[in-house]
């Protein structure tokens, strides 16, 4: 088959997936198609290279691209005056979203000590956007069919791609390192990229599958499991060649965590979740330290001890001379030419990431940071275990697991303060739901008053629901 053949039939593929998808969620709005943009262009491919754009910069890992802020600053705008129209009760959001609030204002503050100050606040700007790309997806009529429309149609539209682009067009689709080593990147630019994109993928398909198992009306024909499945196998065939353990093992922890929700008996102990996590931890701590469960772990992974040189990456960084309390300044450690040349010696090449969350988050914004980013994921956490004794269906054990994946991935990636498909997710599964979405419905004294009846009512009727 021809390339341009390939390529064309893999569009009518995908359209008329999308056409079924339109047609099963009437009740979802054309204004998702926002933020779903925002998710694919972080998924794929700046604008500028998808349309072949050149961009003559000087420093452009200063500047970046001005065609392609551009296209951010215009869907940053749509996305504005979508939740404008809607009314949001911003009061209300940043009241139940405290913790969330308090780390992105101190990510801000943080440009003010960067090395390059106006390029840190650029930075915070795009990434302070993901939350209202967020809003518009759950400031929807029906928010928890809209969040799984936005990870599906992330799915439908990008795996076929990545799958045609490795077979047909290998000048976009795959990539070689100076040794002749060849890497599969698909619709991305690099093939760690391409499993987050999987990943994402993974979470829209397999909400979808148990969404349409558990479907007793049968509004939507049992047959639709069947592009699921085929695009689920599709994923995990790409998951095995592309060679990206962290995301694969996440992908697989998504549906552990879902499946295992659903038994009565794990279920009924939810209301313990955090003691749970913490005697896990501890015991893993203890077994580990005895047997060496990491290293067996990380061979079991295919990679070698070290995690393919992360650990002397860390041991590096986290003696890099920077302000211990303050950090570098938000998504700033990488700027400075000395300090990339002093972690990146004896690789091949320079680093621009700490693959690892917890310590990028040191390096840029100091202990300060990583304080609050734990607050932040301990709030989080108990607002979906909450949401978990209150709610039914697959949505509050899917924020489980994205929440759980999202840990896991900052082991060995960062995602957490910066621009990433990762930590957009989490986004969405930390916010979880508006409490008030629009102001015509509720002024702020009744917003309140519902939401002191509803945690009485929890109170009254969960015990330890309110912990």
């Amino acid at each position: 088959m021809s390339p341009p053949l390939a390529l064309l039939l893999t569009l009518a593929f995908i359209l008329w997936l999308l056409a079924r998808d339109l047609k099963a969620r009437p009740s979802v709005s054309w204004a998702i198609w926002i933020p779903l943009l925002w998710l694919l262009i972080m998924g794929s491919r700046p604008m500028s290279m998808w349309l072949g754009i050149q961009q003559n910069v000087e420093n452009a890992q200063l500047d970046g691209s001005p065609f392609d802020a551009s296209v951010y600053q215009l869907l940053i705008v749509a996305a504005l005056l979508v939740l404008i129209k809607r009314r949001v009760h911003w009061g209300g959001i940043i009241a139940e979203n405290k913790g969330l609030f308090m780390f992105l204002s101190y990510l801000g503050m943080s440009a003010v000590w960067a090395d390059y100050p106006f390029v840190a606040f650029k930075r915070w700007i795009s990434y302070v956007a993901n939350i209202i790309f967020v809003l518009v997806i759950l400031s929807e009529t029906n928010p928890v069919e809209a969040i799984g429309a936005v990870f599906l149609r992330f799915a439908l539209i990008l795996v076929p791609l990545s799958v045609v682009f490795i077979a047909y067009f290998p000048q976009l689709g795959r990539q070689w390192d100076p040794w002749g080593s060849q890497s599969l990147v698909g619709v991305t630019t690099n093939k760690n990229m391409l499993g987050i994109t999987l990943l994402i993928s993974s979470i829209g398909l397999f909400w979808e599958m148990f969404e349409l198992h558990d479907d007793q009306t049968h509004a939507r024909k049992k047959f639709e499991l069947f592009p699921c499945l085929l695009l689920v196998g599709i994923v995990f065939c790409l998951f095995l060649k592309v060679d990206t353990k962290t995301p694969f093992v996440c992908a697989l922890l998504v549906a552990g965590i879902i499946l295992a929700v659903r038994f009565p008996s794990i279920k009924a102990r939810i209301h313990r979740m955090e003691i749970y996590l913490l005697a896990l931890g501890l015991l893993f701590v203890l077994v580990n330290s005895a047997f060496d469960v990491s290293g067996m772990l990380i061979h079991a992974l295919g990679r070698e001890e070290g995690l393919s040189g992360r650990s002397l990456i860390w041991q590096r960084e986290l003696s890099a001379p920077i302000n211990p309390l303050l950090g570098a300044g938000y998504y700033s450690f990488w700027l400075d030419p000395g300090r990339v040349d002093l972690v990146s010696e004896d690789f091949y090449y320079k680093l621009n990431e700490a693959h690892n969350g917890y310590i990028e988050t040191y390096l840029n914004e100091g202990l300060i940071g990583v304080f609050l980013l734990a607050a932040l994921l301990i709030f989080a956490l108990r607002q979906i275990k909450r949401a978990m004794l209150n709610e039914e269906g697959v949505y509050p054990a899917l924020r489980l697991a994205i929440l759980v994946i999202g840990l896991f991935y900052n082991y060995t990636e960062s995602a957490f303060d910066r621009t990433n498909p990762v930590w957009f997710a989490m986004l969405v599964a930390m916010v979880g739901r508006l409490p008030c979405w629009r102001v015509g419905q509720e002024n702020g004294s009744d917003w309140l008053l519902k939401q002191a009846t509803q945690k009485s009512l929890r109170a009254a009727q969960v015990p330890g629901a309110s912990g």
